[in-house]
């Protein structure tokens, strides 16, 4: 910047004046250029910004989708149309055709379930 201002020849007065001040307007300049390098890396930011906002909105957009497609779709459905009942009687049959196979097998004294949970404890307490 100071030689822009040698250039004016109509300036010498002032140049005069400011005669030891060139490395404050240099630094200022540098400062200047400084803050129009932070401006775009902001503008930068900002575009990255923007990228996750429309990122989360675009998220947020098909989960309140599926969410408005299960309140309107599948709730219906269990309503009309509930298996909880069935499912229930078929786990009970189920739990109770298991205790019908288990309990002789924990009757027997010699039974492979019987040797693997002696071993089991033997082998932790002693």
């Amino acid at each position: 910047m100071s030689k822009k201002v040698i250039s004016n020849p109509g300036n010498k007065e002032l140049l005069e004046g400011l005669k030891g001040f060139e490395d404050v307007f240099e630094d200022y300049v540098k400062s200047e250029e400084y803050k129009d390098v932070e401006r775009k890396e902001r503008e930068r930011t900002k575009v990255g910004e923007q990228y996750e906002l429309q990122h989360f909105l675009e998220q947020e957009n098909d989960r309140l989708s599926g969410l408005e497609t299960f309140l309107t779709k599948k709730v219906t459905l269990k309503m009309n149309f509930s298996q909880t009942d069935k499912l229930i009687r078929h786990q009970r049959d189920r739990k109770k055709l298991l205790l019908d196979k288990l309990g002789p097998e924990l009757i027997k004294f010699d039974s492979q379930l019987q040797k693997n949970l002696a071993q089991l404890l033997n082998s932790h307490f002693n």
